[in-house]
């Protein structure tokens, strides 16, 4: 069941976070890589990344823990 959890909430945040990293919101903030001319890395993408980074450690601590 540990590990079901884990899969599932591994899943929304992934799915969470490139819902956020797609958008084009006003609250974007200033493009610092880019990959073309209408895709990149800003500014705004760095709390959604960092989030996600948690989240996911989250999940491998749930995975892995036994009790």
């Amino acid at each position: 069941m540990r590990r079901l959890l884990a899969v599932g909430f591994f899943l929304a945040l992934t799915v969470l976070a490139l819902l956020l990293l797609a958008g084009h919101g006003p609250w974007a903030g200033e493009s610092f890589w880019a990959f073309d001319e209408s895709h990149g890395l800003n500014t705004g993408d760095v709390p959604v990344l960092a989030i996600w980074g948690m989240g996911v450690v989250g999940c491998v601590l749930l995975w892995t823990h036994d009790s």
